[in-house]
């Protein structure tokens, strides 16, 4: 167990961080409960002689005795293990070198015991002391935290345990703050049980003894549960004889409907055919031409031999209207059969050979206006601008109920000033279906 100087929390042995303080337990905890270091003997010291009992010795020329306590000391009687008995003394010899010096008398070696080196003479407490400043100290910077990047956890996530957003490790519920990075556990994400190990909860029933379940008041002894039994079944099979019947009266009741309205099923299939045209054409129209009366076809510029109005609406690309030049803008003129929503106008310009080519350097519009008159009198003008280019160009109008079309020569191509007619082979105006 690792507790926190910081504020006194327990964690566990693995804890990097505090849980109750981002304190990084290495600096700042402080490990209990573990075993506690064995005791060493300090080796034993010898003993030294006292003063007195050096300078007794000194004057009397005795050889003093052996420090008491060391290991292996003669004075003890003790001995190394494994050695044998103490060995004679050795003859003395004489020293290379001449005879040794002559002895000291005791005065001389008494005066050299007693006299005391100048190094441990004591100082001088009469000399003023200086006080020393300490010296400066750079500041330390505080222990570098560890970067946990997210990894995997170092042990099983269990439902209810906050996760870690930023290592990934998984954290005990009581915990504020990440075991192996520190960061707060304010907004972890709370580890769930999985969707497929989650059991639907299941209300208990408490039944009395010697009652069956589902049958309170019935005794399981005897003829009671015969009795009982009975009594299930047949409250089953009543209720499948009240189900053939009521499928019977719904039986005979469509088929009475289906004889009084024999239309029903023709009301229906063609409701549902409208809405899905209705629809159809709302996303992909197709278009149809306008029906139009050949007597509502003129000219109120006038027409010219070969080049009748007419020739606009009669479905022929190799006939054509011949505007008069002079006369612009030149008007034609087309009635419908019915009021009718007019979409689109096909314009067919010039002369066109077959296949729709234009027959140039002949002239061809190269402006028109179309006023379009609807049923209830008001009148729609669309201007357009033809491109010199050869088949038809469509021009988008987008009126309802339109009764008739005027289309407007406003001018030509190359040159209207050089030219007399100005042709318009077809003008196909079309409907959605």
């Amino acid at each position: 167990m690792i507790v926190c100087k910081e504020c006194g929390h327990q964690n566990e042995d693995d804890d990097l961080f505090c849980g109750n303080c981002p304190a990084f337990l290495e600096y700042s905890g402080e490990r209990i409960g573990g075993p506690e270091p064995v005791p060493t003997e300090a080796p034993a010291t010898a003993a030294q002689p006292g003063l007195v009992t050096r300078i007794r010795h000194a004057i009397s020329g005795s050889d003093l005795p052996p420090p008491t306590g060391a290991s292996g000391a003669t004075g003890t009687g003790l001995r190394p293990p494994g050695a044998g008995a103490p060995l004679a003394s050795a003859p003395t010899s004489t020293p290379i070198g001449g005879p040794p010096a002559p002895p000291r008398t005791g005065d001389e070696r008494a005066a050299a015991l007693v006299a005391k080196p100048d190094a441990l003479q004591p100082p001088d407490l009469r000399q003023p002391v200086t006080a020393r400043a300490p010296e400066a100290q750079r500041p330390q910077a505080a222990p570098p935290r560890p970067k946990v990047a997210k990894q995997a956890p170092s042990r099983k996530i269990n439902p209810g345990d906050l996760v870690c957003g930023v290592c990934g490790e998984g954290n005990d519920p009581q915990r504020n703050y990440c075991r192996r990075c520190g960061s707060t556990l304010a907004e972890a994400t709370v580890a769930r049980t999985r969707w497929f190990r989650r059991r639907p909860k299941q209300s208990k029933k408490v039944v009395a003894a010697g009652d069956r379940p589902g049958r309170p008041g019935r005794s399981s002894s005897g003829g009671d549960a015969a009795r009982s039994a009975r009594l299930a079944r047949g409250k089953v099979l009543g209720r499948l004889g009240d189900f053939k019947r009521i499928l019977a009266i719904l039986a005979i009741v469509g088929i009475g409907v289906g004889f009084a309205v024999p239309n029903i099923r023709t009301w229906v299939t063609d409701k549902a055919s409208d809405g899905f045209n209705k629809v159809k054409r709302t996303i992909s129209p197709e278009y149809t031409n306008v029906p139009v009366d050949p007597a509502r076809v003129t000219a109120a510029s006038g027409e010219t031999a070969g080049g009748e109005a007419a020739n606009v609406a009669d479905g022929n690309t190799l006939t054509y209207w011949l505007a008069p030049t002079e006369a612009l803008p030149a008007t034609v003129s087309v009635g419908f059969v019915e009021p009718t929503n007019v979409e689109h106008v096909l314009v067919h310009p010039g002369q066109q050979e077959d296949g729709g080519k234009v027959v140039r350097p002949d002239p061809r519009p190269r402006a028109l206006l179309f006023r379009l008159t609807a049923a209830d009198g008001t009148i729609t003008e669309v201007p357009a601008t033809l491109e010199d280019t050869d088949g038809f160009q469509k021009i988008k109008l987008g009126v309802d109920d339109v009764t008739s079309v005027e289309t407007v020569v406003v001018d030509c191509f190359p040159d209207p000033s050089t030219m007399k007619v100005c042709p318009i082979t077809e003008l196909e105006f079309q409907k959605k279906k």
